[in-house]
């Protein structure tokens, strides 16, 4: 499984992206996928949203980019978003390594933790993700909750993301809380820092808008 993942910087205005955001939900759909719209939040940019859609096979999202090709909706749509936009973070392709609670069905209001780091080389990457494993296998341990880990194939090779979906923020502070009870959660955590450069350890949430 594999998932995309597009960012966009806008100006804010979210009563006149709203609209937009559904029509290209709308056409996504009528490629034969479906997209979720995220807002960046805590440890965001202001006005950051993203965009998500979960594939089968590169061959699959290829399928779904020759039919938007031949839309003209779908372009007169992209150049009314970029009227909103500031800039665009480069387009990234995640592989699944472990699934968890973020699948194709995502409720609205959904919460997103999103712990993310960039290895230092390919020994470390290779090391990050076992630890990103035993790391997520804890966490659910602790809460029940699982963790989605992910690496990327078409970006900035080397990132290793964990992704973690609550209901609603008191159902991250209930999460929170249970990590920050354990013993055995700190050390755990910590150990993923040999591996990263130091600079990209950072932790976001991001929270499903459309």
């Amino acid at each position: 499984m594999y998932l995309f993942n597009r960012a966009i910087y806008t100006n804010g205005d979210m009563e006149a992206l709203m609209p937009l955001f559904q029509e290209s939900i709308v056409l996504m759909k009528s490629a034969g996928v479906s997209m979720n719209v995220w807002a960046g939040g805590n440890g965001f940019q202001f006005g950051t949203v993203g965009f998500s859609v979960a594939y089968e096979s590169l061959a699959a999202r290829a399928a779904v980019n020759a039919k938007l090709g031949t839309n003209k909706s779908w372009w007169a749509l992209a150049r009314k978003m970029t009227e909103y936009a500031r800039s665009w973070e480069p387009d990234t392709i995640y592989q699944y390594v472990r699934g968890g609670t973020i699948g194709t069905d995502i409720p609205l209001g959904t919460v997103v933790n999103q712990n993310q780091l960039q290895t230092k080389g390919p020994n470390e990457w290779k090391a990050a993700i076992q630890w990103a494993n035993e790391h997520a296998e804890l966490c659910k341990q602790i809460t029940g909750i699982d963790t989605n880990v992910l690496h990327t194939i078409y970006g900035k090779l080397g990132d290793v993301t964990m992704l973690t979906g609550m209901a609603n923020a008191a159902a991250v502070d209930e999460y929170r809380a249970k990590l920050m009870a354990s013993a055995e959660f700190m050390p755990k955590f910590l150990e993923g820092a040999q591996y990263a450069i130091p600079e990209t350890i950072v932790q976001r949430q991001l929270v499903k808008i459309a």
